[in-house]
């Protein structure tokens, strides 16, 4: 890194030298088991080699689902735990999902009997999907569109032998980076420790108990070695390198699925449509911030983690599959706002040869007691959706380990930073009712974007605003409120991961500018450093060439 300030060089002074818990991943597993931890009373120090959310959590297809397709597997208790798993998520954090409708195309007899029992069956395993929430996180159930209806509803589709659809509800996850940062934000204001760009280096097993950890500050190049009673390993693609690092193997293996997502121009209306490929897998047409996500792809990744990249063919294939699936819609290469794409870690026995797609997504929680190594946890694979619970799971273990009477869970009633507040509407009065003044349409964006984390927001002043290419507009005190207050360290960090500034396309060099400037001047940082940040995030529009 060029020239770290002042703030940068001491940010580890804070580090203490023993923790009840170090966890080592700061994804949204990581992010739920910080959160869990410290409202049970642990102390806790996480630590991530990059940025908060990094990694598979920002590859999501932005939803919270119960995946229906996992019916077909007759995975009845992963759909289940993920439905009830939608609906805590909903309860504690409801400013960062809204209910999203899914349509999906039916074009034979068979193909409507099949998929109305699976509806039948996803709506009885959600049967309280909207006990104790609020009416505006509220799911309705699934309908059928006659053939009419579903053109109506997308007119891009194909008509060939269209009978209706199938239009059934989960919840559209708008920024999962910053939601995963807020679990994050909320354990350290009740005492946890959590530092980005902070590697683990080194991490050995005591002979009196517990472990010594080297952690590296990737900033400064600083050292620390510590030591815990416990340790979560929540890395994710990366779990197996940190079991390596330990010494520690298992029958179990993680398999590393790419999937990979595009932003292009809106070319669905409210809902998202379901559409089979050429393989017979699924590709979802998400709206998303006036634009359409287009996604998921689903093949295995053999190579270290860290060479991870999206390369032009494959971005092409994927727009070729949109293309062939939606009938209408000719997109190219320069339609393309935006991309991005990670590695979903699998869990699968060492003797299974399961595809990707086919695999479960079910999570395993891994206490390393029996291979020698008590206190040694991983929570491996499983889904965005389902983290909470897993980090339940994890802590309830580690409770045991401890010797502790099982502490009761909090993180199913406790809202994260954002979430505390009743409903929208009530919400946006008491704003409005507080900053008279204010813009009503300034209230409105900032309550969706923040939820209750829009008083401290407004707390700041400011006047200058900065449009984005899709229609929206990010205000100075968003700005400024982010880059004091939510551990930026890089420009990518903010564009990226905590505002969403650059993920619907690259703004205007004018827009950019003034915002660059802006944060630079907040986090003092010098001419050249400035200069090298914009140029990260000017890559990070680039695909790879293949």
């Amino acid at each position: 890194m060029l020239n770290p300030t002042k703030l940068e060089k001491e940010r580890t002074k804070s580090i203490r030298s023993e923790y009840d818990i170090v966890i080592v991943g700061g994804g949204i597993t990581g992010a739920c088991a910080l959160w869990d931890a410290t409202l049970r009373g642990y102390s806790c120090l996480l630590v991530e080699k990059n940025d908060y959310a990094s990694g598979t959590s920002q590859a999501t297809s932005k939803l919270i689902h119960g995946g229906l397709r996992y019916l077909k597997n007759l995975e009845f208790s992963l759909v289940r735990e993920s439905l009830r798993e939608r609906k805590y998520l909903a309860k504690i954090s409801s400013h960062a999902v809204s209910p999203l409708g899914f349509i999906i195309p039916i074009r034979s007899i068979w193909k409507r009997i099949q998929l109305f029992l699976g509806m039948e069956l996803y709506n009885l395993l959600s049967f309280d999907r909207n006990h104790d929430l609020h009416s505006d996180s509220a799911i309705p159930k699934y309908r059928w569109n006659s053939k009419l209806e579903t053109l109506y509803k997308i007119p891009n589709l194909n008509k060939k032998s269209l009978l209706g659809s199938f239009q059934y509800y989960d919840y559209a996850n708008i920024n999962p980076e910053r939601h995963t940062s807020e679990f994050i934000f909320s354990a350290k204001e009740k005492g946890a420790h959590a530092f980005n760009y902070m590697s683990l280096t080194t991490l050995k097993k005591q002979n009196s108990g517990g472990y010594t950890i080297g952690i590296k500050d990737n900033l400064t190049g600083q050292e620390k070695l510590l030591s815990a009673k416990a340790v979560i390993n929540s890395t994710g693609p990366w779990a197996d390198f940190i079991e390596n690092i330990l010494g520690v193997h298992t029958n179990l293996k993680i398999v590393r699925s790419k999937g990979i997502h595009v932003v292009v121009r809106k070319i669905v209306g409210n809902e998202t449509v379901v559409l089979e490929k050429k393989d017979g897998s699924h590709l979802f047409v998400i709206p998303w911030r006036n634009r359409t996500i287009v996604g998921t792809t689903d093949t295995e990744f053999n190579k270290d983690p860290d060479d991870f990249s999206v390369t032009q063919s494959e971005i092409k294939n994927l727009l070729d599959e949109v293309n062939f699936s939606f009938g209408y819609s000719k997109l190219k290469l320069e339609d393309v706002e935006y991309f991005y794409g990670g590695l979903r870690p699998l869990v699968e026995d060492s003797n299974s040869n399961e595809g990707t797609y086919s695999a479960s997504r079910k999570a395993e929680v891994v206490h390393y007691e029996s291979f020698g190594y008590p206190g040694f946890f991983s929570a491996l694979g499983g889904k965005y959706t389902t983290s909470r619970s897993v980090a339940e799971k994890l802590l309830n273990q580690i409770d045991s380990f401890f010797g502790k009477v099982e502490s009761k869970c909090q993180t199913k009633e406790e809202p994260v930073l954002g979430g505390r507040y009743k409903g929208h509407k009530e919400l946006v009065s008491l704003i409005e009712s507080k900053y008279p003044k204010l813009n009503g349409k300034k209230i409105e964006t900032l309550v969706s974007r923040y939820g209750s984390t829009v008083y401290r927001i407004l707390n700041l002043n400011g006047q200058a605003e900065y449009p984005l290419p899709n229609g929206e507009v990010y205000f100075e005190e968003e700005i400024e409120y982010i880059a004091l207050n939510e551990d930026i360290i890089h420009l990518t960090d903010f564009y990226f991961r905590r505002s969403g500034f650059g993920t619907v396309g690259k703004p205007t060099s004018d827009c950019t500018s003034r915002v660059n400037q802006k944060i630079s001047k907040l986090l003092g940082w010098s001419a050249s450093r400035l200069k090298e940040e914009e140029k990260q995030v000017n890559l990070r529009y680039k695909w790879a060439l293949d």
